[in-house]
């Protein structure tokens, strides 16, 4: 068997802990824990390469302590952190804001919904992954470094001092800081009776689009109380670069960025670091709180550091070539947004579900590149799977207008027509939704329609 210490950042009391192979979802670990900051579990030393899940559900007497105010407050739901092969490695894992932001993030990536009940097991390494990656950037990677202390009554920030972390481990020093410093910004702005369970929601709930933006993905009915106020769009195509979309996100960027300084300081002055550690308080001022512009443009990567929106908009600009006698300018070989290519449109801003009440009328666009349009017993399926058939018609670039079709590569009916879901965007909304038949690869309007309605 194979150690591995789960850590929390503030100590969690009367809670239960259950550690799941993600990939059957059989249950290794099942426990009541009085008081959670540091807990010893033991893996299968033949199955390190696995997914693990770790669940921490509260009870009717959990509590959780809270830094900024010293003092003890109720907390409910379930907390998250997968244990992955490179977590192992560093044999500690953290169940914090980030993990569970990772974890409702990766349910994404999965191909899943916020309507819909989770299924853990689609989880797979690859959507932790990027999903981590999603977070971290975000965040400033809150929450990575496991050597931050667990905070409680009898450990408070002040053991950075007597272990002397501002010169044997800075780094450390400074991200504790720096993740403690999110909870003294949630307690400034939001009055909450629990600022570390309404944290860790906001963040969950606003990563799942996979950055800081304010926003929730769309279909998503999760209450919400934001960090900040939402980021702007970026809706037009000629601007999908690095300096232009950053540009449009500065102001969310440094916004954040400057109350996460104000925050961390002041979270630095209650413990009196100017005058306790110097050294350690230098290095807050030195610490960057968003991510640098570089000095080169490019349309290669889009994402800075920190709070904003770094979603390509839907559509491309100066293409005037067609595909396979499509009437409009094309791009074709569209995919799921876990295949980044920054040479075909990016998909981002649909993933979601919508839904009409009036017709009943429901669509699902999946991260993982499934497409369902559904009304009662009438249902259309179709995959972005990079296939001739998985294409974006520009139908009007003043105003942004798209035209995404998606069917299978080769027609699979008696009449020789392929089965398109064909999606009507505008500015990287969905307008109208159509399913029906079509004998051209890049079809305008559909020859047969099985299926339509629009969204107001």
């Amino acid at each position: 068997m194979t150690d591995i210490t789960l850590k929390t950042p503030v100590e969690m009391r009367n809670v239960q802990l259950k550690v799941y192979d993600n990939t059957d979802n059989s249950i290794l670990i099942d426990t009541q824990v009085a008081s959670l900051t540091s807990y010893d579990i033991k893996l299968p030393s033949t199955k390190l390469n696995r997914l693990y899940r770790i669940e921490v559900t509260t009870q009717g007497s959990s509590q959780v302590f809270d830094p900024t105010k010293s003092e003890y407050q109720n907390i409910s739901g379930v907390y998250h952190a997968f244990i992955t092969p490179s977590s192992i490695s560093n044999k500690t894992q953290l169940i914090s804001p980030s993990s569970e932001a990772i974890y409702q993030r990766a349910v994404i990536r999965s191909g899943q919904l916020p309507n819909e009940t989770i299924i853990p097991t689609r989880i797979e390494q690859l959507h932790v992954d990027l999903a981590s990656q999603d977070v971290y950037r975000s965040l400033l990677n809150a929450f990575k470094d496991t050597n931050i202390p667990s905070l409680s009554p009898a450990s408070t920030l002040t053991i950075l001092n007597l272990l002397k972390y501002s010169t044997t481990k800075p780094s450390t020093y400074v991200d504790s800081y720096l993740c403690f410093g999110y909870l003294q910004y949630w307690s400034s702005i939001h009055n909450t009776n629990s600022p570390y369970q309404d944290l860790t929601q906001s963040l969950a709930t606003d990563l799942k689009d996979g950055y800081l933006d304010g926003k929730k993905l769309i279909g998503d009915k999760t209450s919400f109380t934001p960090i900040f106020t939402s980021a702007p769009d970026n809706i037009d195509p000629a601007k999908n670069t690095l300096l232009d979309i950053a540009a449009n996100q500065k102001v969310t960027r440094d916004y954040f960025a400057t109350n996460l300084r104000a925050a961390t300081f002041k979270l630095a002055d209650l413990q009196d670091q100017s005058h306790l550690d110097p050294i350690g308080y230098d290095l807050l001022d030195k610490k960057q709180y968003s991510g640098i512009i570089p000095a080169g443009n490019t349309s290669e990567f889009f994402r800075i550091d920190g709070a904003g929106d770094y979603r390509r908009a839907v559509g491309f600009s100066g293409i005037t070539a067609t595909c396979n006698g499509s009437a409009y300018p094309c791009k074709q070989g569209l995919t799921s947004i876990n295949i980044s290519d920054p040479k075909l449109p990016a998909t981002d801003y649909l993933v979601g579900h919508y839904e009409d009440s009036t017709t009943g009328c429901q669509l699902n666009f999946r991260a993982n590149g499934q497409i369902e349009l559904i009304k009662g017993s009438q249902s259309y399926r179709s995959a972005l799977s990079a296939d001739s058939t998985d294409k974006l018609l520009q139908t009007d670039a003043a105003s942004y207008s798209y035209l995404l079709n998606s069917s299978s590569s080769e027609p699979n009916n008696s009449t020789q027509q392929y089965n398109f879901i064909q999606l009507h965007i505008k500015a990287n909304k969905i307008v109208s939704a159509q399913a029906g038949l079509d004998s051209r690869k890049a079809p305008d309007v559909l020859q047969t329609t099985q299926l339509e309605y629009s969204f107001s």
